[in-house]
C-alpha cells in the first residue's frame, strides 16, 4: 500500500496535493461497481485518496502542458486524466474523476469525510485555511484500508463566525441567496454583460470571501475556471430550460455539484 507521504511525492511535480483519504462503505463500493468491471484490480477496492489543487499550485504545470496549448476542448479534464493515470500506475490504484458520469461520483461528500471542510453559503466547499481557493481533480481507488496521515485537530467552519457573509451580498445580480443559486440569472448576466467585473476579476461572490486570501487564484486561472464554469452551466441550463432552481438542494444527485467544486 502506498503511504500518504509517497503519494504526496508522486503528486508534487504536478503541483497537486493529497487532500485526504477515506475508507469506502460497502454500499458505495456496490453502487458505483468498484468491485467489478473497469474498477476491478488485482485486489478489491477498499478506499479512495482525493487529489486536488490548493490555490494556484498546479497552474504553472497545467499551462505548460500540451492539453492547455492544443486548443482542443476540456484541457483541464484531459490534463487531469493523463496525470491521474500516470500516478495510478505507480501506486497500484485506479483513477476516477468528478467529470465522469452520469452517475457522478459524490466527490463533495467524500471530501467532507476526508478532511476538515464545509459547505459555504454559496455552495462551494470552504476550507478553514484555503477558503474557497481549492478544488478536487481526481480520486485514486486503492486496495485495502488506507493508511492515514496524522490528523489535524478539527476546526469549525469559518462561515459560522462570519457575521456579514459578503459572499451573499456581492454578486451584481444577486444570484446567490440563503435559498440557493439562480444559475440562469448568473449565466444570462455573464453572457449579456461582457464589461462585467466578473470577466476581469472572476466571480465577485467568491472574491468577497475573506478566508484564505493567501491562496487566492491567480487572475488568469480564476478567469479560466469562470469561462469553463459558464460553458458547462450553459449546457446544463439549456437542458433544464428556463426554470430557476434551488441548486444546493438537488446538487448531491446532479452533475452540478461535481462541476462547481472542480473550479
Amino acid at each position: 500500500m502506498t503511504s500518504p507521504a509517497i503519494l504526496g511525492q508522486l503528486l508534487k511535480p504536478y503541483g497537486l496535493h493529497l487532500r485526504g483519504v477515506l475508507d469506502l462503505t460497502q454500499e458505495e463500493i456496490s453502487t458505483y461497481e468498484f468491485d467489478a468491471g473497469q474498477h476491478q484490480n488485482n485486489e478489491f477496492v477498499a478506499s479512495i485518496a482525493l487529489v486536488g489543487n490548493i490555490g494556484s499550485s498546479f497552474w504553472a504545470e497545467f499551462t505548460g502542458s500540451p492539453e492547455y496549448q492544443d486548443g482542443r476542448a476540456d484541457p483541464l479534464d484531459r490534463w487531469s486524466r493523463r496525470i491521474a493515470q500516470s500516478v495510478a500506475e505507480q501506486c497500484d490504484a485506479i483513477a476516477i474523476f468528478p467529470f465522469e458520469g452520469p452517475p457522478y461520483y459524490p466527490f463533495q461528500q467524500w471530501a467532507k469525510r476526508a478532511e476538515t471542510i464545509y459547505q459555504s453559503p454559496i455552495g462551494l466547499l470552504i476550507h478553514p485555511d484555503y477558503g474557497l481557493w481549492h478544488a478536487y481533480r481526481f480520486g485514486l481507488l486503492l486496495p485495502r484500508a488506507a493508511p492515514r496521515a496524522q490528523a489535524d485537530s478539527p476546526m469549525e467552519s469559518p462561515c459560522l463566525s462570519c457575521q456579514t457573509q459578503p459572499c451573499l451580498h456581492t454578486c451584481p445580480v444577486d444570484a446567490f441567496s440563503a435559498n440557493g443559486y439562480d444559475v440562469e440569472k448568473c449565466a444570462s448576466y455573464l453572457k449579456q454583460t461582457p464589461e462585467a467585473l466578473c470577466h476581469q476579476q472572476g466571480c465577485q461572490a467568491r472574491n468577497a470571501c475573506p478566508v484564505g486570501e493567501d491562496y487566492r487564484y491567480e487572475t488568469p486561472q480564476h478567469l479560466f475556471h469562470l469561462r469553463a464554469f459558464l460553458k458547462s452551466m450553459g449546457s446544463v441550463s439549456k437542458s433544464m430550460g428556463s426554470v430557476s432552481i434551488d441548486i444546493w438542494r438537488i446538487w448531491p444527485q446532479q452533475a452540478l455539484w461535481s462541476k462547481i467544486n472542480r473550479y
